[in-house]
């Protein structure tokens, strides 16, 4: 299977996808500078630079599109001006997807945009065939040393439902809601929006629970240790051993101060990457920083993942 990625930052998205399918990034997608230079030097790819101009009818055609979109619409740390931000990207996403037609869909945000612009995303998506299903994650879940709390969506075609069956769901509009993962089913035949938020309870306290059956599953936990190296982290060969645990004892933890600032080389680790992936490159420490609080933690992103296609 074949992965492309847009707002690809340091790939730690594609990581996990990459080994929870045994898949293959062929392309990435960023127009940051430095995000650019992760991609040649780590992932030796192809940028294609600003999503907004590529002919995407011409790119070579994928199984699972990836992307992380901005994610300062919706932030609560900043204005939360949602769809009237100018970094507002996601209908250029639709439209790609639209174009692409992969066969998966996953999708990585700030929590605060389950509140702010996701149902446009949702009804986006159901607008061009894809069923979605989405879950809040938490980086503590596998064992991180902090939250860091992200929405993540996996999104499948209509006509090969993610939930394995096609569900016929009547019309119903998106009300606000406080629960914080849920499915979604499109009709390709309808015009209007079909979908039904199931009331799974959040992943964050070690168990999720059906609401139909009132069980609960615990969390399983291996002493699998943060990679040293990046062919360790996207091996596909590892896809079934899970990726739920940081195991800090194993490596040897940086300093959280260099000279009386904050260490890129501490938040390289809290964010669960191989060292050196992003701090060893010629890149100032600022955009270094910028880069890393901007990124996805690859193993709480595995585990979201295999949650959701559980489901």
């Amino acid at each position: 299977m074949k992965i492309g990625s847009l707002c690809s930052g340091y790939g730690g998205l594609d990581m996990a996808v990459e080994a929870y399918y045994n898949a293959e990034t062929v392309w990435m997608c960023d127009i940051d500078k430095y995000s650019s230079i992760v991609i040649k030097e780590r992932w030796g790819l192809p940028n294609l630079g600003d999503l907004k101009t590529v002919n995407w009818a011409t790119v070579e055609p994928i199984d699972i599109l990836t992307a992380g979109y901005p994610c300062q619409p919706f932030s609560t740390a900043g204005q939360r001006k949602g769809l009237d931000d100018e970094r507002h990207i996601w209908p250029y996403i639709k439209e790609i997807i639209s174009t692409l037609q992969p066969k998966r869909v996953i999708l990585e945000n700030v929590r605060g945009h389950l509140t702010l612009g996701f149902k446009e995303v949702l009804k986006d998506l159901t607008k061009i065939g894809y069923d979605a299903k989405w879950a809040i994650v938490r980086a503590s879940d596998v064992g991180a040393p902090h939250q860091r709390a992200r929405l993540f969506v996996i999104a499948g075609h209509t006509h090969n439902s993610i939930n394995g069956q096609i569900k016929t769901i009547q019309k119903e509009r998106i009300a606000k809601s406080s629960r914080v993962s849920g499915i979604v089913t499109s009709d390709p035949n309808s015009e209007g929006f079909q979908g039904s938020w199931n009331a799974f309870n959040d992943f964050t306290d070690g168990s999720v629970t059906d609401s139909n059956s009132q069980t609960s599953e615990q969390l399983r936990r291996t002493n699998r240790p943060i990679p040293h190296s990046g062919n360790e982290i996207i091996n596909g060969s590892d896809r079934q051993k899970r990726w739920d645990r940081f195991e800090i004892t194993k490596r040897e933890i940086p300093n959280p101060l260099d000279q009386g600032k904050l260490n890129a080389k501490f938040v390289e680790y809290m964010m669960g990457l191989p060292v050196g992936w992003v701090t060893d490159l010629d890149i100032s420490r600022s955009q270094q920083l910028k880069l890393l609080g901007n990124g996805v933690v690859p193993q709480q992103a595995y585990y979201a993942i295999e949650k959701l296609e559980s489901l």
